[in-house]
């Protein structure tokens, strides 16, 4: 026992250097989840389905559909633009006027 209350009052330091080029350095830096899913896609096609509604000022599901860009991850037609912005509403993203969704109170209090 007298060994282990030796070993907890002892601090110990490690330094370590990593030289080379920047690329080099920061992908021995990176951390990789793995066996995480990724959502960079989804986000970002939520985010260009949103920038679309903020920019249109609002429209209906299939005028959204039309003005979406052609480099989204899913292509997004009418009833998946819908399905989409009715989760986004639950966050108070869009709201749904009549037949026209338009930005909600979090994007239009960001402004």
């Amino acid at each position: 026992m007298g060994d282990e209350e030796d070993i907890e009052d002892e601090a110990v330091s490690v330094s370590m250097e990593i030289s080379g080029n920047y690329d080099e350095v920061m992908s021995k830096l990176a951390t990789e989840d793995e066996g995480s899913t990724s959502l960079v896609s989804l986000l970002d096609d939520l985010e260009q389905l949103l920038d679309t509604v903020v920019r249109m000022d609002g429209g209906t599901r299939s005028a959204i559909a039309q003005q979406l860009p052609q480099d989204m991850t899913v292509s997004f037609d009418a009833q998946a633009v819908v399905d989409t912005l009715q989760v986004l509403e639950r966050y108070d993203l869009v709201v749904l006027e009549g037949n026209t969704w338009k930005p909600g109170p979090k994007l239009t209090t960001e402004e």
